[in-house]
């Protein structure tokens, strides 16, 4: 067996400031309260309420206005905003950079008059914080190509903001479909980098491989995404939210193993498949730079 392992691991950027924002917050600031899942892992944020941390669906207003209230890293719409500011003692807004990027992006086409297409999941809560930024202007939200074929343009020209975990290939559809409907568009680069670099690499490992591991919770948006990629070039491809799910795959020692993960899959998840994928294999080889200790 060959396993071949993603050069680019562990937590991106924007998730690696919002569990260091939480932690700093837990040593600092007393009570501290999550309005929402700060970030799509689940054992990520079971570690941080270990340390701590409480849901504020979980305790009282008395609690909250005690605390320092965190905003998770997908955005918070205003309404939200404001009313956690009036409620709690103090407000981190912990949403990824990357992300704010995006919403900029909406808010200033639609000042400009623009009409908005938003591109993402429709019930993804950084799609509604975009959507939120195009106001009055936002002529569409595009989940799939199914919607593009439902849409009407009352527009000779669009502004098109992407969900920063939307897919490279995803983007090209949509502006080949813009153009064959003679619809000038307008864009800004809204796709996280970070998120298309682990695209491309599960891509090319997917190539090789007669299996493709791509580990991260299943509600990750940016993990569905490059299980999505990974299975257009390896039908084996499988989203592992748990190392224990390895041994229901039924590897083999003929295969080659690709493994990829998620923004927000922690590195220690993947040093544990690794170890399973071992056990199943014995003296299996290791590719990348991700190796675990013996």
């Amino acid at each position: 067996m060959r396993i071949i392992v993603a050069r680019e691991s562990g937590f991106c950027s924007g998730v690696q400031h919002a569990i260091m924002a939480t932690e700093r917050a837990l040593q600092t600031r007393g009570a501290v309260v999550a309005t929402d899942t700060l970030l799509h892992n689940t054992e990520e944020m079971l570690r941080l309420c270990s340390m701590g941390l409480k849901m504020a669906s979980t305790i009282s207003s008395e609690s909250i206005a005690r605390a320092t209230v965190l905003l998770p890293a997908h955005g918070s719409m205003v309404a939200e905003h404001a009313d956690w500011e009036r409620r709690a003692r103090e407000v981190w807004d912990l949403t990824c950079p990357i992300v704010n990027r995006a919403h900029g992006a909406a808010k200033r086409f639609a000042e400009r008059g623009v009409p908005v297409v938003v591109v993402g999941d429709k019930e993804h809560r950084e799609t509604r914080y975009l959507m939120e930024a195009a106001g009055s202007q936002l002529m569409a939200v595009v989940e799939s190509e199914r919607d593009l074929d439902a849409l009407t343009i009352g527009s000779s020209r669009v502004g098109v903001v992407y969900q920063t975990t939307q897919s490279r290939e995803f983007r090209l559809r949509i502006l080949e479909w813009f153009r064959k409907a003679g619809v000038e568009v307008s864009e800004e680069m809204t796709l996280c980098p970070e998120v298309l670099r682990r695209q491309d690499e599960a891509m090319a490992i997917a190539k090789q491989c007669s299996v493709m591991l791509v580990l991260g919770d299943r509600s990750s948006a940016n993990t569905k995404r490059l299980a999505a990629v990974a299975a257009e070039e390896c039908h084996r491809t499988y989203l592992v939210s748990d190392p224990s799910e390895v041994l229901e795959l039924g590897l083999t020692c003929s295969d080659i193993v690709g493994i990829v993960g998620g923004t927000s899959c922690p590195e220690t998840v993947i040093e544990e498949v690794l170890k399973r994928v071992r056990n199943i294999c014995s003296d299996a080889s290791i590719e990348g730079n991700l190796l675990p200790d013996s």
